[in-house]
């Protein structure tokens, strides 16, 4: 093959493989505000690293869990919290390996009454065929309440009104052969 098409195929692979990292992002901030752990849970590889920063919120304690069974637990806590996460400023770099990929990007997390904040910073690797997070960190940064009376809005499941039941629409890489 010609160094020009073996160089458009090294940068299709790339731009394929930063579109399924985006995916598994996105597919995370679904899971974690639909409340499927499990689904979750397989977005990172079995020995990853989960370090969140200032966890709980405000209280300057940092949390390391590593491997499945230990990051397991903080998204089962999660559940009831009826969170909504909103992302911007993603950025994914697939390294030249095509086998990692660096990704960073700014959340915006909305709770009854609660705004916060912070960056998230990621390594993603190509396992089986699937992005999966190798380390994820969550640095919550900023945020403020209001004190209210009255019932809140974020009372429905991610959910409702879905014609997906609140599951996020996932990359598929075409196929090789087609």
């Amino acid at each position: 093959m010609s160094d020009v098409l073996e160089d458009l195929l090294a940068r299709v692979t790339r731009i394929e493989a930063k579109e399924a990292c985006l995916s598994t992002f996105n597919a995370y901030l679904h899971y974690l505000d639909g409340e499927f752990v499990e689904d979750l849970v397989a977005l990172f590889v079995p020995d990853a690293r989960l370090e969140i920063m200032d966890y709980p919120p405000s209280t300057g304690e940092n949390v390391e869990c590593n491997g499945r069974e230990e990051i397991r637990p903080i998204y089962e806590d999660h559940r009831g919290i009826m969170t909504r996460h909103h992302s911007a400023n993603v950025t994914v770099n697939v390294r030249p390996d095509g086998e990692t990929a660096d990704m960073s990007a700014y959340f915006l997390t909305t709770l009854h009454y609660c705004v916060t904040g912070g960056v998230y910073e990621a390594t993603l690797e190509l396992r089986d065929g699937k992005w999966l997070f190798s380390w994820l960190r969550i640095s919550s940064n900023w945020g403020w309440m209001v004190l209210q009376e009255h019932p809140a809005f974020l009372s429905e499941s991610l959910g409702a009104g879905t014609l997906r039941k609140g599951r996020p629409v996932l990359y598929e890489a075409p196929s090789k052969d087609a």
